[in-house]
Protein backbone atom coordinates (compact mmCIF):
# COMPACT_ATOMS: atom_id res chain seq x y z
CA UNK A 1 0.00 0.00 0.00
CA UNK A 2 2.59 2.57 0.97
CA UNK A 3 4.70 1.53 -2.10
CA UNK A 4 1.93 3.06 -4.01
CA UNK A 5 1.98 5.88 -2.36
CA UNK A 6 6.21 6.70 -2.40
CA UNK A 7 6.67 6.18 -5.97
CA UNK A 8 10.05 6.88 -7.45
CA UNK A 9 8.71 10.24 -8.66
CA UNK A 10 8.05 11.59 -5.46
CA UNK A 11 11.53 10.63 -4.15
CA UNK A 12 13.20 12.31 -6.54
CA UNK A 13 11.23 15.53 -5.88
CA UNK A 14 13.73 17.19 -3.24
CA UNK A 15 17.19 16.37 -4.93
CA UNK A 16 15.06 18.20 -8.23
CA UNK A 17 14.36 21.14 -6.67
CA UNK A 18 17.68 21.74 -5.26
CA UNK A 19 18.67 21.08 -8.69
CA UNK A 20 16.31 22.92 -10.33
CA UNK A 21 16.77 25.95 -8.21
CA UNK A 22 20.93 25.70 -9.40
CA UNK A 23 20.03 25.29 -12.79
CA UNK A 24 17.89 28.11 -12.43
CA UNK A 25 20.00 30.89 -10.73
CA UNK A 26 23.10 30.51 -11.86
CA UNK A 27 22.71 30.86 -15.84
CA UNK A 28 20.22 33.32 -15.20
CA UNK A 29 21.69 35.59 -12.62
CA UNK A 30 25.43 35.66 -14.08
CA UNK A 31 24.51 37.23 -16.76
CA UNK A 32 22.80 39.58 -14.40
CA UNK A 33 26.01 40.55 -12.34
CA UNK A 34 27.96 40.48 -15.72
CA UNK A 35 25.70 43.80 -16.89
CA UNK A 36 25.44 44.97 -13.55
CA UNK A 37 29.30 45.40 -13.67
CA UNK A 38 28.95 47.01 -17.14
CA UNK A 39 26.26 49.35 -15.33
CA UNK A 40 28.52 50.38 -12.46
CA UNK A 41 31.12 51.39 -14.97
CA UNK A 42 28.62 53.63 -17.29
CA UNK A 43 27.49 55.11 -14.29
CA UNK A 44 30.92 55.99 -13.03
CA UNK A 45 31.71 57.30 -17.16
CA UNK A 46 28.31 59.24 -16.67
CA UNK A 47 29.23 61.46 -13.14
CA UNK A 48 32.68 62.12 -14.13
CA UNK A 49 31.26 63.15 -18.06
CA UNK A 50 28.80 65.91 -15.94
CA UNK A 51 31.15 66.68 -13.40
CA UNK A 52 33.43 67.85 -16.54
CA UNK A 53 30.58 69.71 -18.03
CA UNK A 54 29.97 71.33 -15.06
CA UNK A 55 32.94 72.51 -14.47
CA UNK A 56 33.76 73.85 -18.47
CA UNK A 57 30.32 75.67 -18.26
CA UNK A 58 31.69 77.14 -14.95
CA UNK A 59 34.49 78.30 -16.71
CA UNK A 60 32.60 79.36 -20.04
CA UNK A 61 30.55 81.49 -18.13
CA UNK A 62 33.54 83.47 -16.23
CA UNK A 63 34.87 83.92 -19.89
CA UNK A 64 34.63 87.38 -21.02
CA UNK A 65 32.42 88.83 -24.06
CA UNK A 66 34.66 90.84 -25.64
CA UNK A 67 36.52 90.13 -29.20
CA UNK A 68 39.55 89.06 -27.82
CA UNK A 69 38.17 86.45 -25.67
CA UNK A 70 35.98 85.06 -28.59
CA UNK A 71 38.84 82.69 -29.42
CA UNK A 72 39.21 81.59 -25.34
CA UNK A 73 35.36 80.62 -25.35
CA UNK A 74 35.49 79.18 -28.60
CA UNK A 75 38.07 76.52 -27.53
CA UNK A 76 36.15 75.98 -24.09
CA UNK A 77 32.91 75.72 -26.05
CA UNK A 78 34.77 72.77 -28.16
CA UNK A 79 35.61 70.94 -25.17
CA UNK A 80 31.82 71.56 -23.77
CA UNK A 81 30.68 69.90 -27.20
CA UNK A 82 33.43 66.92 -26.88
CA UNK A 83 31.63 66.32 -23.57
CA UNK A 84 28.25 66.50 -24.35
CA UNK A 85 28.57 64.33 -27.35
CA UNK A 86 30.40 62.17 -24.75
CA UNK A 87 27.53 62.14 -22.17
CA UNK A 88 24.87 61.60 -24.70
CA UNK A 89 26.71 58.33 -26.20
CA UNK A 90 26.95 57.39 -22.38
CA UNK A 91 23.47 57.89 -21.83
CA UNK A 92 22.48 55.54 -25.06
CA UNK A 93 24.74 52.78 -23.66
CA UNK A 94 23.24 52.93 -20.15
CA UNK A 95 19.53 53.08 -22.02
CA UNK A 96 20.78 50.00 -24.03
CA UNK A 97 22.09 48.02 -21.36
CA UNK A 98 18.70 49.19 -18.55
CA UNK A 99 17.17 47.59 -21.98
CA UNK A 100 18.90 44.34 -21.78
CA UNK A 101 18.35 43.99 -18.27
CA UNK A 102 14.67 44.43 -18.82
CA UNK A 103 15.07 41.58 -21.41
CA UNK A 104 17.17 39.16 -18.89
CA UNK A 105 14.99 39.92 -16.07
CA UNK A 106 11.75 39.29 -17.38
CA UNK A 107 13.61 35.86 -18.75
CA UNK A 108 14.23 35.63 -15.22
CA UNK A 109 10.80 36.07 -14.06
CA UNK A 110 9.45 34.01 -16.62
CA UNK A 111 11.55 31.42 -15.54
CA UNK A 112 10.42 31.47 -11.87
CA UNK A 113 7.02 31.72 -12.83
CA UNK A 114 7.21 28.28 -14.52
CA UNK A 115 9.08 27.09 -12.05
CA UNK A 116 6.67 27.96 -9.14
CA UNK A 117 3.91 26.80 -10.84
CA UNK A 118 5.60 23.23 -11.66
CA UNK A 119 6.49 23.12 -7.98
CA UNK A 120 3.04 23.95 -6.76
CA UNK A 121 2.01 21.05 -8.66
CA UNK A 122 4.54 18.50 -7.23
CA UNK A 123 4.03 20.17 -3.96
CA UNK A 124 0.07 19.34 -4.61
CA UNK A 125 0.41 15.89 -5.41
CA UNK A 126 2.61 15.06 -2.66
CA UNK A 127 -0.32 16.35 0.00
CA UNK A 128 -2.79 14.56 -1.29
CA UNK A 129 -0.41 11.33 -0.85
CA UNK A 130 0.17 12.55 2.38
CA UNK A 131 -3.69 12.75 3.21
CA UNK A 132 -4.70 9.28 1.35
CA UNK A 133 -1.25 7.95 3.16
CA UNK A 134 -2.95 8.81 6.78
CA UNK A 135 -6.80 7.72 5.27
CA UNK A 136 -5.49 4.56 4.78
CA UNK A 137 -3.27 3.62 7.34
CA UNK A 138 -1.41 4.40 10.25
CA UNK A 139 2.38 4.80 9.84
CA UNK A 140 3.63 2.94 12.92
CA UNK A 141 1.59 -0.53 11.82
CA UNK A 142 3.63 0.02 8.64
CA UNK A 143 6.54 0.17 10.44
CA UNK A 144 5.41 -2.72 12.72
CA UNK A 145 4.62 -5.16 10.26
CA UNK A 146 8.12 -5.07 8.98
CA UNK A 147 9.71 -9.01 8.56
CA UNK A 148 12.52 -7.89 10.59
CA UNK A 149 14.27 -5.32 12.23
CA UNK A 150 16.62 -3.95 9.59
CA UNK A 151 13.25 -3.64 7.18
CA UNK A 152 11.66 -1.67 10.02
CA UNK A 153 14.79 0.69 10.16
CA UNK A 154 14.72 1.42 6.50
CA UNK A 155 10.76 1.80 6.07
CA UNK A 156 11.56 4.25 9.19
CA UNK A 157 14.00 5.98 7.25
CA UNK A 158 12.04 6.18 4.21
CA UNK A 159 8.68 7.79 5.72
CA UNK A 160 11.09 10.45 7.76
CA UNK A 161 12.76 11.05 4.07
CA UNK A 162 9.11 11.51 2.70
CA UNK A 163 8.32 14.48 5.52
CA UNK A 164 11.85 16.15 4.97
CA UNK A 165 11.36 16.03 1.29
CA UNK A 166 7.73 17.72 2.29
CA UNK A 167 9.31 20.78 4.21
CA UNK A 168 12.02 20.84 1.34
CA UNK A 169 9.46 21.19 -1.36
CA UNK A 170 7.72 24.03 0.77
CA UNK A 171 10.90 25.83 1.74
CA UNK A 172 11.79 26.01 -1.91
CA UNK A 173 8.34 26.91 -3.18
CA UNK A 174 8.62 29.91 -0.65
CA UNK A 175 12.48 30.86 -1.75
CA UNK A 176 11.58 30.88 -5.37
CA UNK A 177 8.43 33.49 -4.57
CA UNK A 178 10.63 35.50 -3.10
CA UNK A 179 13.35 35.58 -5.68
CA UNK A 180 10.36 36.57 -8.54
CA UNK A 181 8.71 39.54 -6.29
CA UNK A 182 12.04 41.28 -6.07
CA UNK A 183 12.60 40.55 -9.68
CA UNK A 184 9.48 42.05 -10.74
CA UNK A 185 10.68 44.91 -8.84
CA UNK A 186 13.79 45.17 -10.05
CA UNK A 187 12.21 45.35 -13.12
CA UNK A 188 9.93 47.91 -12.33
CA UNK A 189 13.02 49.92 -10.85
CA UNK A 190 14.93 49.20 -14.47
CA UNK A 191 11.83 50.42 -16.92
CA UNK A 192 12.03 53.91 -14.69
CA UNK A 193 15.82 54.49 -14.86
CA UNK A 194 15.78 53.75 -18.48
CA UNK A 195 12.70 56.32 -18.86
CA UNK A 196 14.72 58.73 -16.78
CA UNK A 197 18.30 58.31 -18.75
CA UNK A 198 15.88 58.72 -21.94
CA UNK A 199 14.67 61.68 -21.10
CA UNK A 200 18.25 63.15 -19.93
CA UNK A 201 19.59 62.51 -23.21
CA UNK A 202 16.47 64.45 -24.96
CA UNK A 203 17.96 67.38 -22.77
CA UNK A 204 21.65 67.30 -23.56
CA UNK A 205 20.84 66.89 -27.24
CA UNK A 206 18.42 69.95 -26.82
CA UNK A 207 21.58 71.74 -24.98
CA UNK A 208 23.73 70.15 -27.83
CA UNK A 209 21.91 72.10 -30.42
CA UNK A 210 22.28 75.48 -29.02
CA UNK A 211 26.02 74.89 -27.95
CA UNK A 212 26.50 74.01 -31.73
CA UNK A 213 24.71 77.05 -32.89
CA UNK A 214 26.41 78.90 -30.38
CA UNK A 215 29.91 77.51 -31.89
CA UNK A 216 29.18 78.53 -35.34
CA UNK A 217 28.26 81.92 -34.85
CA UNK A 218 31.59 81.89 -32.75
CA UNK A 219 33.82 81.02 -35.83
CA UNK A 220 31.81 83.45 -38.31
CA UNK A 221 32.90 86.54 -35.78
CA UNK A 222 36.31 84.95 -35.94
CA UNK A 223 36.82 84.63 -39.27
CA UNK A 224 35.85 88.37 -39.62
CA UNK A 225 38.78 88.79 -37.20
CA UNK A 226 41.55 87.01 -38.75
CA UNK A 227 44.25 89.80 -38.59
CA UNK A 228 43.89 90.10 -35.08
CA UNK A 229 44.30 86.27 -34.06
CA UNK A 230 47.59 86.30 -36.63
CA UNK A 231 49.13 88.70 -34.45
CA UNK A 232 48.03 86.86 -31.26
CA UNK A 233 49.24 83.72 -32.84
CA UNK A 234 52.91 85.03 -33.55
CA UNK A 235 53.00 86.48 -30.26
CA UNK A 236 52.20 83.23 -28.49
CA UNK A 237 54.50 81.51 -30.77
CA UNK A 238 57.25 83.71 -29.61
CA UNK A 239 56.61 83.73 -25.96
CA UNK A 240 56.29 79.30 -26.52
CA UNK A 241 60.26 79.70 -27.94
CA UNK A 242 61.43 81.31 -25.21
CA UNK A 243 59.66 78.97 -22.88
CA UNK A 244 61.02 76.29 -25.01
CA UNK A 245 64.40 77.51 -24.98
CA UNK A 246 64.45 77.79 -21.10
CA UNK A 247 63.31 74.36 -20.81
CA UNK A 248 65.99 72.95 -23.14
CA UNK A 249 68.53 75.21 -21.07
CA UNK A 250 67.98 73.68 -17.61
CA UNK A 251 67.37 70.10 -18.72
CA UNK A 252 70.98 70.51 -20.72
CA UNK A 253 72.95 72.01 -17.88
CA UNK A 254 71.07 68.98 -15.65
CA UNK A 255 72.56 66.63 -17.69
CA UNK A 256 76.07 68.22 -17.85
CA UNK A 257 76.24 68.65 -14.00
CA UNK A 258 75.17 64.94 -13.72
CA UNK A 259 77.51 63.68 -16.43
CA UNK A 260 80.31 65.70 -14.62
CA UNK A 261 79.82 63.99 -11.16
CA UNK A 262 79.38 60.80 -12.77
CA UNK A 263 83.14 61.40 -14.39
CA UNK A 264 84.72 62.70 -10.71
CA UNK A 265 87.98 60.92 -10.14
CA UNK A 266 87.56 58.80 -7.31
CA UNK A 267 90.79 59.29 -6.07
CA UNK A 268 94.07 60.46 -8.24
CA UNK A 269 93.17 62.51 -10.97
CA UNK A 270 93.05 60.99 -14.63
CA UNK A 271 96.11 61.41 -16.56
CA UNK A 272 94.35 62.29 -19.25
CA UNK A 273 91.85 65.15 -20.11
CA UNK A 274 87.81 63.67 -19.74
CA UNK A 275 86.30 63.62 -22.66
CA UNK A 276 83.76 66.20 -22.79
CA UNK A 277 79.76 65.96 -22.34
CA UNK A 278 78.01 65.03 -25.76
CA UNK A 279 76.64 68.19 -27.19
CA UNK A 280 72.82 68.32 -28.92
CA UNK A 281 72.94 69.30 -32.78
CA UNK A 282 72.42 72.06 -34.02
CA UNK A 283 70.71 74.44 -31.15
CA UNK A 284 69.72 72.02 -28.71
CA UNK A 285 67.03 70.24 -30.95
CA UNK A 286 65.03 67.88 -28.95
CA UNK A 287 64.19 64.45 -30.13
CA UNK A 288 60.84 63.35 -31.58
CA UNK A 289 58.22 63.21 -28.56
CA UNK A 290 57.56 59.42 -27.54
CA UNK A 291 53.82 58.77 -26.70
CA UNK A 292 54.66 55.82 -24.24
CA UNK A 293 56.82 55.29 -21.90
CA UNK A 294 60.95 54.90 -22.97
CA UNK A 295 62.42 51.40 -21.73
CA UNK A 296 64.20 51.54 -18.69
CA UNK A 297 68.34 52.96 -19.21
CA UNK A 298 71.05 50.30 -18.06
CA UNK A 299 72.22 52.28 -14.70
CA UNK A 300 68.79 54.24 -14.30
CA UNK A 301 68.53 56.12 -10.74
CA UNK A 302 65.72 54.59 -8.91
CA UNK A 303 63.60 57.81 -8.72
CA UNK A 304 63.25 57.55 -12.60
CA UNK A 305 62.00 53.86 -12.14
CA UNK A 306 59.50 55.06 -9.90
CA UNK A 307 58.48 57.90 -11.80
CA UNK A 308 58.18 55.88 -14.96
CA UNK A 309 55.87 53.30 -13.25
CA UNK A 310 53.87 55.75 -12.50
CA UNK A 311 52.71 56.31 -16.77
CA UNK A 312 49.11 56.78 -16.34
CA UNK A 313 48.83 57.14 -12.53
CA UNK A 314 50.10 60.53 -11.97
CA UNK A 315 47.61 63.01 -10.66
CA UNK A 316 46.83 66.10 -12.20
CA UNK A 317 48.52 69.27 -11.83
CA UNK A 318 45.56 71.41 -10.77
CA UNK A 319 42.16 69.82 -8.96
CA UNK A 320 39.57 70.73 -11.70
CA UNK A 321 40.05 71.48 -15.33
CA UNK A 322 39.90 70.14 -18.55
CA UNK A 323 42.72 70.30 -21.51
CA UNK A 324 41.37 73.20 -23.59
CA UNK A 325 44.51 72.30 -26.39
CA UNK A 326 46.21 68.76 -26.62
CA UNK A 327 49.44 67.68 -27.23
CA UNK A 328 51.63 67.63 -30.67
CA UNK A 329 51.23 68.88 -33.72
CA UNK A 330 47.40 70.20 -34.72
CA UNK A 331 45.76 72.31 -37.30
CA UNK A 332 44.64 75.79 -35.92
CA UNK A 333 41.00 75.00 -35.35
CA UNK A 334 39.82 78.95 -37.03
CA UNK A 335 43.00 79.82 -39.31
CA UNK A 336 42.85 78.12 -41.99
CA UNK A 337 46.09 76.02 -43.43
CA UNK A 338 48.12 77.32 -40.42
CA UNK A 339 49.24 74.38 -37.79
CA UNK A 340 50.33 75.25 -34.63
CA UNK A 341 52.13 72.76 -32.04
CA UNK A 342 52.26 71.84 -28.60
CA UNK A 343 54.86 70.90 -26.45
CA UNK A 344 52.77 69.65 -23.70
CA UNK A 345 48.70 70.31 -22.77
CA UNK A 346 47.15 73.42 -21.76
CA UNK A 347 44.53 72.87 -18.86
CA UNK A 348 42.02 75.51 -18.75
CA UNK A 349 41.03 75.60 -14.60
CA UNK A 350 39.40 77.77 -12.21
CA UNK A 351 40.88 81.37 -11.68
CA UNK A 352 43.35 81.29 -8.44
CA UNK A 353 43.95 77.47 -8.77
CA UNK A 354 46.25 75.91 -6.87
CA UNK A 355 49.06 74.01 -9.12
CA UNK A 356 50.41 70.97 -7.59
CA UNK A 357 53.74 68.87 -8.26
CA UNK A 358 52.74 65.31 -9.89
CA UNK A 359 55.48 63.69 -8.40
CA UNK A 360 58.52 64.00 -5.96
CA UNK A 361 61.41 65.76 -7.05
CA UNK A 362 63.59 68.67 -6.87
CA UNK A 363 63.50 71.90 -8.55
CA UNK A 364 65.93 72.03 -11.32
CA UNK A 365 64.64 75.92 -12.32
CA UNK A 366 62.36 79.21 -11.82
CA UNK A 367 62.35 81.88 -14.25
CA UNK A 368 59.57 84.59 -15.17
CA UNK A 369 58.86 84.39 -19.46
CA UNK A 370 57.07 87.40 -20.70
CA UNK A 371 53.73 85.49 -22.18
CA UNK A 372 54.16 82.60 -19.83
CA UNK A 373 54.86 84.16 -16.46
CA UNK A 374 56.18 82.11 -13.61
CA UNK A 375 57.61 78.64 -15.12
CA UNK A 376 58.64 76.00 -12.72
CA UNK A 377 60.78 72.86 -13.67
CA UNK A 378 60.78 69.83 -11.36
CA UNK A 379 63.24 67.21 -11.80
CA UNK A 380 62.66 63.76 -11.32
CA UNK A 381 65.66 61.89 -11.97
CA UNK A 382 65.87 61.34 -15.46
CA UNK A 383 62.17 62.87 -16.13
CA UNK A 384 60.92 66.74 -15.83
CA UNK A 385 57.63 67.97 -15.32
CA UNK A 386 56.99 71.71 -16.56
CA UNK A 387 54.57 74.08 -14.76
CA UNK A 388 54.10 77.34 -16.79
CA UNK A 389 51.74 80.17 -16.57
CA UNK A 390 51.28 81.05 -12.78
CA UNK A 391 50.68 83.92 -11.45
CA UNK A 392 53.02 83.30 -8.33
CA UNK A 393 55.26 80.92 -6.91
CA UNK A 394 57.91 80.75 -3.54
CA UNK A 395 59.97 77.85 -4.87
CA UNK A 396 63.55 78.09 -5.34
CA UNK A 397 66.48 76.42 -7.62
CA UNK A 398 67.80 73.10 -5.34
CA UNK A 399 64.30 72.80 -3.26
CA UNK A 400 62.44 69.44 -2.42
CA UNK A 401 59.27 68.84 -3.29
CA UNK A 402 56.50 66.50 -2.51
CA UNK A 403 53.75 65.00 -4.85
CA UNK A 404 50.62 66.71 -4.79
CA UNK A 405 52.21 69.99 -2.98
CA UNK A 406 51.02 73.34 -4.36
CA UNK A 407 53.86 75.16 -5.86
CA UNK A 408 51.78 77.86 -6.91
CA UNK A 409 48.42 79.67 -8.15
CA UNK A 410 48.13 79.64 -11.76
CA UNK A 411 47.59 82.94 -13.84
CA UNK A 412 44.47 84.47 -15.34
CA UNK A 413 44.40 86.72 -18.20
CA UNK A 414 42.92 89.84 -17.68
CA UNK A 415 41.89 89.97 -20.69
CA UNK A 416 39.97 87.29 -21.54
CA UNK A 417 39.24 85.92 -18.03
CA UNK A 418 41.24 82.75 -18.80
CA UNK A 419 42.92 80.94 -16.53
CA UNK A 420 45.09 77.89 -18.61
CA UNK A 421 48.21 76.43 -16.67
CA UNK A 422 50.88 74.82 -19.47
CA UNK A 423 51.87 71.66 -18.78
CA UNK A 424 55.01 69.60 -19.83
CA UNK A 425 56.65 66.38 -19.67
CA UNK A 426 60.40 65.40 -20.87
CA UNK A 427 62.13 62.43 -20.37
CA UNK A 428 66.07 63.81 -20.91
CA UNK A 429 65.68 65.89 -24.07
CA UNK A 430 62.87 63.95 -25.45
CA UNK A 431 59.42 65.32 -24.79
CA UNK A 432 56.79 63.22 -23.50
CA UNK A 433 53.00 63.46 -24.07
CA UNK A 434 51.44 64.22 -20.87
CA UNK A 435 47.96 63.06 -21.50
CA UNK A 436 49.41 59.91 -21.21
CA UNK A 437 51.18 59.78 -17.66
CA UNK A 438 48.06 61.59 -15.63
CA UNK A 439 45.66 60.08 -14.70
CA UNK A 440 42.36 60.00 -16.35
Amino acid sequence: MFRNLFDSKSLRITSGCKTLLLLLVLPLLLPLSVGAQSKKELEAKRKKLIKDIEVTGKLLQKTTKTKEATYDRFVALQNQIQYRENLIATLDEEAQEAEDGIARASAVINSLTRDVNAMQDEYGRMVRNAFRRKMLSNPLLFILSADNLNQAFRRWLFLRKYDRMRRDQARAIAATRDMLSRKMAALEDTRREKEALLASMQDQKSTLDNELVQKDNLLKNLAKDETRLRSDLEKKQAAHEALNRMIENVIQEEIQRKTAEARKPVATPPATKPSTPAKSSGTNTPTPAAETPPPPAAGEDEVSVNFRRNYGKLPWPVENGFIARGYGRQKHPTLKNIEITNNGVDIRTEEGSSVRAVFDGEVAGVQFIPGHDYTVILQHGDYYTVYSNLAETTLTKGQSVKSRQSIGKVSTNAITGASELHFELWYQKQRQNPAGWIRK
